[in-house]
């Protein structure tokens, strides 16, 4: 496979080694700043959900993307069963930098198995770039101890390259309006972080917590620490991966 072809071997016995950690651990989305969640919502025909919420920084393929600046988001989301479709802006209040992101997916259960395929636009008014990704993952929400697993794979057309995200994640429900998870994260860069190294890429790990205002309106915050591998000394896209931590809160709301 392209996204394994460099280092395959090591690349495969590290994969395997993680995910047998991650289990025992729990699911954050490592992208939280980014678009919506892709993964199948069983039991929804169709819903719309808006979120607008603040991260201390802004934490994209394992780098502090905005070199310790905070970042405004915002995002709005329509799905049913089988599709979604979503827009996301953010925007520094510390640094000249914005981005926005149109997205469309396409889900599928099987089993115990859910997937995706989806598309991504990206804009970046402050320079006036552009890219388009190309999206698949799989996830599987029903393992013992009420752990899922998911692995995320996406492909930058500007970049010519992969990034693979392995997550494991548990959720608790403490009361009917408190809610908390525990989630693990590894990254795998093949290109998609142009001038940063390949393989093995970073680890996150992130807790969550959530109070539901009302049945449609829910304020969530996370805490996340993100832990670099093998560094580049020299790579210009490496210089942001790092050993770092993160916050942020935001409000969601359904309807």
């Amino acid at each position: 496979m392209a996204l394994l072809a460099h280092a395959q071997r090591k690349r495969c016995t590290t994969l395997i080694m993680m995910l047998a950690a991650s289990a025992v651990l729990a699911h954050a989305h490592e992208r939280e700043n980014q678009a919506p969640s892709k993964h199948p919502t069983r039991g929804l025909p169709g819903a719309l959900s808006l979120n607008c919420g603040w991260d201390s920084r802004y934490h994209s393929e394992g780098r502090d993307a905005l070199d310790g600046d905070s970042l405004w988001r915002s995002s709005l989301e329509w799905s049913q069963e089988w599709m979604a479709l979503g827009v996301w802006y953010g925007n520094s209040p510390d640094q000249s930098y914005d981005e926005l992101q149109l997205s469309a997916a396409l889900r599928q259960s099987f089993g115990a198995f859910d997937t995706y395929v989806g598309y991504t636009h990206y804009q970046f008014p402050f320079d006036s770039s552009h890219d388009h990704e190309l999206g698949l993952g799989f996830a599987c929400p029903e393992l013992a101890l009420d752990l899922e697993l998911a692995l995320d794979a996406y492909y930058s057309l500007e970049a010519d390259g992969f990034f693979v995200e392995v997550a494991a994640s548990r959720e608790w429900q403490l009361t009917e309006a408190w809610e908390t998870d525990l989630s693990m994260i590894f990254g795998i860069n093949q290109g998609y972080v142009a001038d940063g190294h390949d393989g093995a890429n970073h680890m996150a790990a992130s807790w969550g917590l959530s109070y539901a205002l009302s049945e449609s309106l829910k304020l969530a915050g996370h805490a996340t620490y993100s832990l670099a591998i093998d560094r580049k000394a020299g790579a210009a896209d490496d210089a942001s991966l790092k050993d770092f931590f993160h916050a942020g809160i935001g409000l969601e709301w359904s309807f």
